[in-house]
């Protein structure tokens, strides 16, 4: 055996015995995603049933999804400055913390809706500073050629809150409480951080060198980082595209199923979907290595802005549930392909706050959407859709007329811009530079505006 075989032979031993490290904290994430689920739908339940108000219910909502996108850039400097393991060890016990405000205020008899709208907040406020050190993670552990394996494997775990955690939390609420569901919940953070206690040795995490932490300096770097690259602005500008569009299915997709079906009809689709999602998960975790990132970006788009497009062209739940199982199988080639293309060409040492960035920005996309969608729906596509004009009787042969068809016209449109976005993705020039990544030599100060 020659120097060049013992070389890599300790190089596949290496990449694997790391990947059994990841393989450990991605079994940790997939624990603490199934105990959040368990609260996301308790809470939704409980909240509902304590008000009557389904305003109620989406206020809640929002006050756990918006501390995660506006601290994303603060949770993303701190991911680079300090050991990004221990980041995610406080940032999953510190997010006990807001459960455990949720959990005395719905214990006391006395249960107030902004108690748990703190509570709820405060949780997400310190999961938003663990994501970007969980993120960049992959990078810290794994050779680039397992970068899509990793991707998948995340997926995986995190889609447990939508397939798995539904179906367990609805059988507990038989036999117990909310309150018994936020206590799993805090349990499944301390499994967490032992799992990521017992693969932090040995692993080495890259933050950034020196004494002195600048927030305004460092996020000045994020920034300027991402501007030194082309195709990474325009990779942003297409995944804010892309959520801006998937929020119109999240909010869209209840109201349209409950138009000619019920609750229970919609549980099942709900289920079919995250179904779609953990398939194309699987596929992707199971691929030795991408050929082209843009490919499967380009894929992605393409074969989820189609079905999603279907799912608003009949008012059938068997063919609904095929469309959104397909929709959500191109799932995953959407957002692991965009992912790998932005870590492939992003200096490591500024992972944690681009990916902040990164995140805030396109996160907005759901914001808009949440605001766009439902005025839209309620005062135009409707309306126009209840109407007698020529365009609705023509379209209408199409789609159907009635209670629901104008959001099923809305959610046709929103298809069609995510699938024009996959078709014009696979021709970007400054898209397709990304494929080859940073060289090596290249550094921070080489990838930012020399004013930075």
């Amino acid at each position: 055996m020659n120097q060049q075989d013992e070389i890599q032979n300790i190089e596949a031993k290496s990449r694997e015995e790391a990947m059994k490290k990841f393989k450990i904290l991605v079994v940790g994430q997939l624990i603490s995603s199934i105990g959040s689920g368990l609260t996301d739908f308790g809470l939704a339940i409980y909240v509902l049933a304590l008000t009557g108000s389904v305003t109620a219910t989406s206020i809640v909502a929002i006050c756990a999804f918006l501390p995660s996108i506006l601290l994303a850039p603060v949770g993303g400097v701190l991911a680079d400055h300090y050991d990004r393991r221990v980041m995610m060890i406080l940032g999953e016990l510190l997010s006990g913390l807001g459960l455990v405000i949720c959990l005395v205020s719905i214990m006391s008899g006395k249960p107030s809706l902004a108690v748990i709208c703190v509570g709820v907040g405060v949780s997400s406020l310190f999961r938003a500073l663990m994501e970007p050190a969980f993120k960049v993670t992959i990078t810290d552990s794994l050779s680039e050629e397992d970068f899509a394996k990793a991707g998948g494997m995340v997926q995986i775990a995190n889609n447990a809150k939508l397939l798995i955690s539904p179906a367990i939390a609805g059988l507990l609420l038989q036999i117990t409480t909310v309150s018994t569901l936020i206590i799993i919940d805090i349990l499944t953070f301390f499994t967490t951080v032992i799992t990521i206690a017992v693969v932090k040795k040995g692993m080495v995490t890259k933050g950034t060198e020196g004494a002195g932490l600048s927030f305004r300096r460092e996020m000045k770097e994020g920034i300027a980082t991402i501007r030194g690259k082309s195709g990474i602005v325009a990779m942003i500008v297409i995944m804010t595209i892309v959520v801006f569009c998937l929020g119109f299915v999240q909010i869209l997709s209840k109201p349209l199923i409950l138009a000619f079906a019920g609750e229970t009809e919609l549980g099942i689709l709900t289920t079919v979907s995250a179904l779609g999602m953990m398939a194309g998960s699987i596929i992707i975790s199971c691929m030795k290595s991408a050929k082209s990132y843009v490919r499967m970006l380009s894929l992605g788009l393409l074969g989820c802005g189609i079905f999603f497009a279907l799912m608003g062209v009949k008012e059938n739940l068997f063919l609904i549930a095929i469309f959104g199982f397909m929709m959500f199988v191109f799932m995953p080639a959407v957002q692991i392909g965009a992912e790998v293309l932005i870590r492939k060409n992003l200096a490591n040492e500024v992972q944690g706050r681009a990916f902040g960035l990164i995140g805030f920005i396109t996160q907005l996309g759901y914001i808009f959407a949440y605001i766009l969608s439902g005025a839209l729906s309620d005062y135009f596509f409707e309306p126009f859709m209840g109407g007698n004009s020529l365009w609705a009787i023509k379209i209408g042969k199409v789609i159907g007329v009635g209670a629901g068809r104008g959001i099923a016209l809305l959610i046709l449109i929103a298809g069609m811009v995510l699938a024009i976005v996959g078709i014009l993705v696979s021709r970007l020039k400054s898209v397709k530079t990304l494929e080859g990544g940073m060289s090596k030599n290249e550094t921070i100060t080489k990838s930012c505006p020399k004013r930075l």
